[in-house]
């Protein structure tokens, strides 16, 4: 085993100086010189992920704690960061995949003014991403999360003179610390139970802990233990449910397609969006004891994927169909992992980020060429004047529609497997998250195929003539995502590796215990016949309806299906109900504490009535000083004298 626990800081230091060298420095240097010092840490940060997962060894990898971070009271935490089986793979996914997407964003944004403000902020997002992995305690992880928070906000408002990426920006930082808030209960729920943040004191201490324990003392006196983690357990899934868009706080994520197409690609492909994935599978110890809130989180995560899968159907923006097909996706994984089937989800974070970067990337291709454009009923015949292009998408969009052999029909088929398994075992919530994740696998299908046709088939726009053809680090980076997007699922799932390797860092549920591998085998045949059964009816749908019969889809769209198509592509009027229902009336609330509390209170009572006392008493004294000098010298004396006949009379 490689010991490698000395070069462990590196990792998150390396994109770190790269974001101080450009913040600082960078607007007086070459967009090459910029490109240089964004891309070189990343890179480097990806070697020594690979060195630290070389030395990860039946499950256990380097770790070192640096120095006492927080000590108050109870609480001490260290500054520590840990590799292992876990961390390890998310580490190199999210230092592979965005070193990939840094060297993408030189032939993207590189003629951009702000070229050394996008790449510094790049890197400190990658910062803060290892260190949400590598944490070795939940506040650590709490630190990366709230850096990716900042830096998603920096990142979708870059281009800050157009207000809507403004609103995008700051809705998606308003939104994620709502989830935010609901991290820090869970958290500060499991401190008062357990004693401990870390993650490998909280599992001991669980462990130990009788579920039916009464507790007598502390903050939930009276409480059952096994009440406790269910308050935890839904607590941190509700902050996982803001970083990782899923009912109710999925709103922020198909509006951050304001920032520029790499971004898009960051937060949706391997990094941010995975955040509350990893965080379920890093506190696998505490869900595997809440099989009631595993359901909870399956159902959501099915409704959130079938309802991102129905709003993707009726779009027409290139990046909002992949939005809320990130959305969708995430709701897989989100089920996979409720399953406790943990490698299931962990699956689909790999290969989704596969795929996902590439169909961003290429989208931002396309509109790259097409000089901004990015509704698709204004492209179409691309596949002649951008072949590369095309079939390097065409390849992301088989993988994310789940056609065998490539990667994202591994994943999801893992996913499907884990959930007919639970569903066969347990019935009840899990039908519904069955079918609603294969009707989704048919969704998914149908508008990716739909995505493909109108881009890249029927006629061509007069505008195609002037193509910007894309930069050579940009066909670069999607050529090699397309080899994963290809390869990659065979390399991790069939072989069985990924699950042998995680295997040991994993806490198994005490009913897949008394599971044979004939029920497994069973549910995989079944997850497998009914996957390949919905890619065709989605696919073939979609080709007889874009591809031979268009009219009848126009037909549809404008006579009675028009209410049903409308409510699709405006998502369900959810942002509306919400602003009706919060952004209005918060609003409203705080212009009328502005007006009371700041204007009157504090601005006209107390700043400005203040100074206004201070001059009235001022002006009363003024009128006892006529500003006469010998008047005043006299009244003095007089004064002086009779103090003195006083004193005398009386002495």
């Amino acid at each position: 085993m490689m010991d490698t626990s000395s070069l462990l800081w590196l990792i998150p230091l390396l994109p770190l100086l790269g974001f101080v060298v450009n913040g600082v420095f960078g607007h007086r240097f070459s967009a090459p010189t910029v490109g240089i010092v964004g891309v070189v840490g990343p890179a480097l940060a990806f070697v020594l992920a690979v060195l630290s997962f070389l030395g990860v060894h039946e499950a256990q990898g380097p770790m070192q704690a640096y120095f006492t971070w927080i000590q108050t009271g109870s609480l001490k935490l260290e500054f520590g960061l840990m590799v292992d089986a876990l961390s390890a793979i998310m580490l190199l996914n999210v230092t592979g995949i965005g070193t990939a997407i840094h060297v993408y964003s030189y032939g993207y944004m590189h003629e951009d003014p702000s070229f050394s403000r996008f790449m510094a902020y790049l890197n400190l997002f990658l910062c803060s991403m290892i260190i949400l992995v590598m944490g070795d305690n939940l506040m650590l992880l709490f630190v990366g999360w709230e850096g990716v928070g900042l830096c998603s906000y920096l990142l979708i408002g870059f281009w800050y003179d157009d207000l809507a990426n403004v609103d995008a920006g700051r809705k998606a930082f308003v939104v994620n610390r709502v989830g935010d808030f609901a991290f820090l209960m869970g958290a500060f729920t499991l401190f008062a139970l357990t004693g401990s943040l870390g993650f490998q004191g909280m599992e001991a201490s669980i462990s130990t802990l009788d579920p039916e324990l009464v507790l007598a003392m502390g903050p939930f006196a009276g409480w059952k233990v096994h009440e406790v983690m269910v308050l935890a357990g839904l607590c941190l899934f509700g902050g996982a449910t803001g970083k990782s868009a899923q009912i109710p706080l999925y709103v922020w994520l198909p509006d951050a397609m304001a920032g520029p197409t790499p971004v898009s690609a960051l937060i949706h492909a391997a990094t941010m969006v995975t955040a509350g994935i990893y965080l379920i599978g890093r506190m696998d110890f505490l869900f595997v004891a809440l099989p009631e809130v595993g359901t909870v989180v399956a159902v959501v995560a099915a409704l959130t994927a079938f309802m991102s899968g129905a709003i993707a159907f009726a779009q027409y923006d290139i990046k909002k169909v992949l939005a809320y097909s990130t959305v969708s996706q995430l709701g897989f994984m989100f089920a996979g992992m409720a399953t406790t089937v943990w490698t299931s989800g962990l699956f689909h974070v790999l290969t989704h980020a596969f795929f996902k970067a590439l169909l961003f990337l290429g989208a931002g291709a396309v509109i790259h060429a097409l000089h901004g454009e990015q509704d698709i009923r204004k492209m179409g015949g691309l596949r002649h004047d951008l072949k590369g292009v095309f079939w390097l998408f065409l390849l992301g969009s088989l993988a994310l529609a789940g056609v065998p052999p490539f990667a994202g029909f591994w994943s999801k088929d893992e996913i499907l497997g884990s959930v007919h398994l639970v569903m066969s075992h347990q019935g009840g919530a899990w039908v519904l998250v069955w079918w609603l994740l294969i009707a989704t696998a048919a969704m998914t299908a149908f508008y990716t195929t739909r995505l493909v046709l109108l881009t890249f088939f029927g006629h061509a726009h007069d505008h195609h003539r002037h193509l910007h053809h894309p930069h050579w680090t940009m066909t670069s980076v999607l050529t090699f995502l397309a080899i994963l997007s290809v390869f990659g699922g065979m390399a991790l799932g069939p072989s069985g590796w990924l699950h042998h390797f995680t295997e040991p860092v994993w806490s198994q549920a005490l009913w897949m215990h008394d599971l044979g591998h004939e029920a497994e085998h069973h549910s995989h045949q079944v997850a497998m016949m009914f996957s390949v059964g919905a890619v065709v009816l989605g696919i073939g749908s979609a080709i007889g309806l874009y591809q031979f019969s268009r009219s009848t889809v126009d037909g549809f769209v404008a006579g009675v299906g028009k209410p049903l198509f409308q409510a699709a592509h405006d998502k369900f009027y959810v942002d509306e109900l919400y602003n009706a229902i919060i952004v209005k009336p918060v609003s409203a609330g705080a212009t009328l504490l502005w007006a009371v509390i700041d204007r009157k209170l504090i601005d006209e009572l107390m700043v400005e009535g203040s100074g206004k006392l201070v001059l009235g008493a001022g002006a009363l004294l003024r009128k006892t000083q006529a500003g006469a000098v010998a008047a005043a010298t006299g009244a003095t004396l007089a004064g002086t004298v009779v103090v003195l006949l006083w004193l005398v009379t009386h002495g």
